[in-house]
């Protein structure tokens, strides 16, 4: 850090210091109010906080160290970020150099210096790349690297950001093939939110951009496929539907320069992107349709699908034999054929299931309303055949007339209503008739209960006459 420099990287940076008490974080440096005296450092004692939690105590004060002095770095290791003289990056390996210094001597001893042993380190810049995504890595000694914290999502820009989540992909692929699908969900969803809102400007050139789409569709449609596994459809569904949107949107700008550089630097051909993801992502889809009992849409989920896998089956978006992924694309047409298979399978699964769910309703309507047509509805021509005359019901009220000790005898009537409602009303009109027929008990014991009733009010009239002469 510069002691004349107006800007100080240990602000944004924050770098790791080795300190008298131990390993230590910059975290801010205040401005200078003289420029002959060096700035405060505020650097966190990282090693006191440690054992502060330890203890549980509450005051922060004791972690924080106050000081102008410059402080050295804490030794670089593998894997670590660190700053360079030209930018960012991290340590991808180091290497042990022995440089023999001949006629050397050591300016405070007087003696001559024979071997001195150095440690040189690899570094990939992260902050910036060359044209057509060439990465610079620079070799430089321990003294011209200071390790840094990691950067987090917010901090980091568009290039850092794709990066970092090519390399989270990777590590969830390898999850994923172990079947731990809740941990490889987690991770690629995390690589998707890396990605998501990324703030494009003029330092992003065309191959970040095609970064950027090759990350959001196969993390969303892996994403997708852990959470059929996990039964997760509702998820499953918005995963696949993100991929396609991005598919899509690929397909109707196909010649621009962003799908040039999928096809010849990334190594996707047409086959693969516009052909075998978008059938994954079609089939996920359909899954999550089928789930949620959405049959119809699920078969136009896997009719689209079919679509996609005849035109590329059939050779009409084939690759010529010379074309450097030629065998990319006769690989993905293999691997459609697959899911073709897949979607046969899932089409048959959805229209058993759809004819179960119209039998099932068919059973239900027949149970709550008959066939009309297999009800018999007598004709109003037969049933006056069928009743007998005036004249002859005379007769036979007279023939049967004699016969006084024969009991009355009820016909019982048959409705032939069609509705279940007419059928209710029929039988409660045959029960108020035949109510009407039948002759209440009192009726027959008329002049008994009348008599009763007299006899009742002259027993209470001359009790209440008896009681009142004696008062």
């Amino acid at each position: 850090m510069s002691f004349n420099s107006e800007y100080y990287v240990g602000d944004k940076d924050q770098r790791f210091v080795q300190t008298p008490y131990g390993t230590g974080l910059v975290t801010r440096i205040r401005p200078r109010v003289d420029p002959n005296i060096r700035p405060i450092q505020e650097i966190r004692l990282l090693e006191w906080e440690k054992a502060a939690k330890a203890s549980q105590v509450q005051s922060k004060r004791a972690t924080v160290l106050y000081s102008t002095a410059e402080y050295d770095s804490v030794p670089p290791k593998k894997g670590d970020d660190v700053i360079t003289p030209y930018g960012r990056g991290t340590i991808t390996e180091f290497v042990t150099v022995r440089l023999l210094n001949k006629g050397k001597v050591n300016p405070v001893t007087k003696q001559p210096i024979g071997e001195q042993v150095l440690t040189k380190f690899h570094v990939q810049i992260n902050s910036w790349r060359l044209a057509g995504r060439s990465r610079v890595k620079c070799y430089l000694f321990s003294d011209q690297v200071k390790v840094v914290r990691k950067k987090t999502i917010m901090e980091m820009n568009a290039v850092e950001r794709v990066d970092f989540a090519m390399k989270q992909k990777q590590g969830a692929s390898r999850i994923f093939a172990d079947k731990r699908y809740q941990e490889a969900l987690n991770v690629y969803a995390g690589c998707i939110d890396a990605v998501r809102y990324i703030q494009h400007d003029t330092n992003n050139d065309n191959e970040c951009r095609a970064d950027l789409i090759d990350v959001m569709v196969t993390c969303s449609n892996n994403a997708a496929t852990c959470c059929v596994q996990l039964q997760l459809w509702e998820e499953a569904f918005k995963f696949a539907k993100n991929a396609l949107i991005l598919l899509n949107a690929l397909y109707d700008k196909r010649g621009a320069k962003i799908h040039g550089i999928l096809n010849k630097d990334n190594g996707h051909c047409d086959a693969k992107m516009f052909g075998e993801w978008r059938v994954k992502s079609h089939i996920i889809l359909a899954r999550s349709l089928f789930e949620k009992d959405e049959y119809e849409v699920a078969l136009q989920e896997l009719k689209m699908a079919r679509e996609h896998i005849s035109y590329y089956v059939a050779g009409k978006g084939a690759t010529s034999q010379n074309a450097p992924n030629y065998k990319l694309a006769k690989d993905s047409v293999s691997r459609m054929r697959n899911q073709e298979r897949e979607i046969i399978k899932l089409k048959a699964n959805i229209t058993e299931k759809k004819k179960k769910l119209l039998k099932v309703e068919k059973a239900r309507a027949q149970a709550m309303f008959k066939d009309v047509k297999s009800t018999k509805v007598p004709s109003p021509l037969k049933k006056q055949e069928k009743e007998p005359s005036s004249e002859n019901q005379s007769s036979t009220v007279e023939a049967q007339s004699g016969k006084a000790d024969t009991p009355k005898q009820l016909k019982k009537k048959v409705s032939f209503a069609t509705n279940l409602e007419e059928r209710h009303d029929i039988a409660a009109e045959e029960e108020e008739e035949e109510i009407e027929e039948s002759e209440p008990w009192y009726e027959e014991h008329k002049e008994a209960l009348i008599l009763l009733g007299v006899g009742v009010i002259t027993f209470a009239s001359f009790a209440l006459a008896r009681r009142s002469k004696r008062m």
